[in-house]
Formats: structure tokens, sequence, C-alpha cells
């Protein structure tokens, strides 16, 4: 597969050098020799179809630029921001990293540790979607979009519904009314897992906060401000998290399945529906079989009852990217910018689009993409967002709401407690409320 995919994109990349020939932001090669640079990466490396693809872009990346010597350690979800937050504190952070453009990378972006890249990318700002290189946090630009992120989508068998004489449910009542018929046939109504916590609040909560609140309500609940988390629009919104769970919609073990259970069992057409971010095509692209692909739709969730927000709405945020220090000058600054050009630049762009992933930088329009790669980029491109929550409030607070959304799930708390607790925390620490 990585040969036709490597073939396309040469004939892709020919295509986009022509119409970019007035030049491209990357810097003349660093004088002195090779660049010795250390990186924080991020990447699932246990993930069987993710980690070949990142590392076979990388491969691409040290054979056209032997100048630049890359000593990579990974992280992935919680444990990488745990040990840059000890980075951070100890004022040692690689020359490397990978960043957010909003607050759950705040830790480090807004002290100053990373380098604008506005002067870098100057010129050059049409080559990216729309919004993708918008200030970022602090109003810096910290790190360059590998994509605009979907973080909810409800993949969806169409094969399995026709078979339970089901279609996809226009309300969440209705949804609710599929469970029983498709428990009986021993499926799961909706895959997800959530034993790191962060899924439950990135994939499904800010997609239900702007079906019950809207951004509106959103906005004024981060100040403080006419809004606060105990509102109706947030209860109601964990409210459908506790209905799903005591109606068993969600996946057994849901709190204990390390991420990649849900999609191995969407895979193997043990669920109906999947819950997780837009990138999680990429996964999909490696593991269904190409028959499976024409009855996989993406949808989002359905409408609820009494909702102020944008019927049929997503949660999106400016994707994530590399930055690079803000010690970084001279050769090492050229060298580590050379890395962040490439990975969002046209070609590292063009191999993940290949793989399955829905670029920030524009590409010439292709047709011979994978058919779930096509129905992503519909999907980004018809679907309106709202916020995701962790983009929006300090990400200390995510250790607040995810292990109580945790115990939502299990039943040991309601939707009014578990408000309760996040609104207490953010009145005394969020950023939002100061």
């Amino acid at each position: 597969m990585r040969k036709t995919v490597f073939a396309a994109i040469i004939a892709l990349l020919a295509v986009t050098c022509l119409a970019f020939a007035g030049g491209t932001p990357e810097p003349k090669a660093a004088a002195g020799g090779k660049v010795t640079l250390s990186m924080y990466a991020y990447n699932e490396r246990t993930n069987p179809v993710e980690a070949p693809n990142w590392d076979y872009a990388l491969g691409i990346f040290r054979a056209t630029n032997p100048d630049v010597d890359l000593q990579i350690e990974f992280g992935f979800t919680e444990p990488y921001h745990d040990k840059m937050k000890i980075m951070v504190a100890a004022n040692q952070i690689p020359d490397l990293m990978f960043l957010w453009p909003d607050k759950r990378t705040g830790y480090l972006t807004e002290k100053g540790l990373a380098k604008d890249l506005t002067p870098y990318v100057k010129g050059h700002e049409k080559e990216f979607v729309p919004g993708a290189l918008a200030p970022q946090i602090a109003g810096g630009l910290w790190e360059i979009p590998e994509q605009v992120t979907d973080c909810h989508v409800v993949y969806t068998n169409t094969k399995l519904l026709k078979q339970l004489g089901l279609t996809y449910p226009k309300t969440f009542e209705e949804m609710v009314k599929q469970a029983p018929a498709i428990l009986a046939k021993g499926l799961i109504p909706v895959a997800m897992d959530d034993k790191d916590g962060w899924q439950m609040q990135s994939c499904l909560l800010g997609a239900l906060i702007e079906r019950t609140g809207g951004k509106a309500w959103f906005d004024k609940a981060i100040k403080g401000k006419e809004g606060k988390f105990t509102d109706p629009e947030f209860v109601n919104a964990l409210s459908v998290i506790e209905t799903m769970a005591k109606n068993k919609m969600l996946s057994p073990g849901i709190v204990q399945a390390d991420y990649g259970v849900a999609v191995t069992d969407f895979a193997n057409e043990k669920a109906v529906y999947m819950i997780d971010g837009g990138w999680r095509v990429n996964a999909l692209v490696g593991v269904v079989k190409p028959e499976q692909k024409k009855d996989i739709e993406l949808n989002t969730f359905p409408d609820l009852a009494g909702m102020k927000g944008t019927p049929g709405s997503t949660s999106s945020v400016v994707g994530t990217g590399y930055g690079m220090s803000a010690s970084l000058t001279g050769a090492k600054a050229e060298a580590a910018w050379k890395w962040i050009w490439f990975y969002a630049g046209p070609v590292d762009s063009a191999i993940r689009q290949g793989f399955g992933a829905n670029p920030a930088y524009i590409l010439p329009k292709r047709t011979d993409l994978d058919p779930l790669i096509l129905k992503l980029i519909d999907f980004v491109n018809k679907t309106p967002g709202g916020y995701v929550v962790d983009s929006v409030l300090d990400a200390d607070g995510m250790k607040v709401i995810q292990p109580a959304m945790q115990e939502l799930i299990l039943g040991s708390k309601t939707a009014q407690q578990v408000a309760a607790e996040f609104e207490k925390w953010v009145a005394a620490n969020d950023s939002g409320r100061k």
C-alpha cells in the first residue's frame, strides 16, 4: 500500500511545486553540517496503523534532510502532557514539540516557551484553509496546524442498521429506543473507549454542549457571567451521557477500555455506531475491509429535546501541530523549521492525506483517495462546529471533569453532582474566570 501512496504523493508534489513555484518558506540548509534536535513527538506507538504511517513519513524526511538529526521521544494522550508539564517546570523543554492552538498546551505557550512562527510562514497564508493560521492562544502562532479537526463523529454501520430494520435516528430519543434491538443481537449500540477520560470529554461532551447551549451560552459559562456549569445547558449535556450509560448503550467496560478497543469492535462489525474524532478515519482506512467502506457513514449526534444550539453540529478546533522552543536560534532554528514545514506543508500533508487525514494545507483536489477519506473531507466541509471543552478551559480542569464523567458512566455520580464539582473547580481555578 505504501508504494502506491508514495507514487501518488510524488505525482501530487510535482503539481504542488508548480502551483507554488514562487517559493516556500523553507530556509536554506543550515551551515556547518548535521544539526541535532530533540523532539517530543505525539504518536500512538502501539497503534498498528498510525505508528507505521508516522514512521513512513519520518523516513522520507530523514532521506530528504540528511543534515537534520532528530532525537525522538514519543508520548500520547495524558502521559504526553504529564511529562511535558514536568519539562516545563524544569525549564528543559525539547527543541521540537507537539502543541495545541489553545489552552490544552497553554501551560507552555502562555509562558513564552515556544517561538512565534508567524515570520516563518509569512506570505504563504493562502496555502492553508481559512482560519488555519489565525492567532492562537496569547496571540502567537505557536504551531502550524496539521489539519482542522472535527472532534466528534458518529461512525455508522449502515449494513447493520439495515439488518436490524433501523435507520439513523433523527433524535436522541429514537437512538435510545434502538438500544434494546441492538443489544438483543449481541451488538454494541455505541462503541467508545474511555480509560484515559479525554475521549468522552473531547469526542462527545463538547458536541452535546453545542446542542444544549450553543457557543453563546458556553462563552458566558467560561467567564462566569450570566452562565455557570451548574446551568441546565451543561447538566442536560451530561444527562445524555448518563442516559446512554443507564440504557447500556456504551461499550461494556468503557472506562477500563484502552484507546483502540472501540475502533476494533467497529471494524469487526460488533458495534452499530462508534463515537470518536475525525482523525479516526486514519485507523479505519487500515483495518476495515474494502467492501465495508461503502457501508460506513459519518454522522453527528441526533437532535436533543429543547436544544438551543446548532442542529447537526460537531465540535471542532484548529488542529494541532509541531512548534519549536523559543530558545532556538541560527542553524538549530532553521533545522527545526525544516521539520515543521515538512510536517504541515505540502509534503507530509500529501502523505497524511493518503493515509486518511484532511490536512489544513490546501492540496490539489484528488478523486483517487480512499472512500473513507473522501467522506471525511465532505463531513468537515459541510458540518458546523462548536467548542471542544479542553480547547477553551484550562487543561488542569480536565482532571476534574474527565474522572467525574467516568463516575457518571458507572452510576456513582449524577449529572448534577458532576456539574457542581466542575463549576466549583472552574470558579476557583480557571483562567477564564480571572
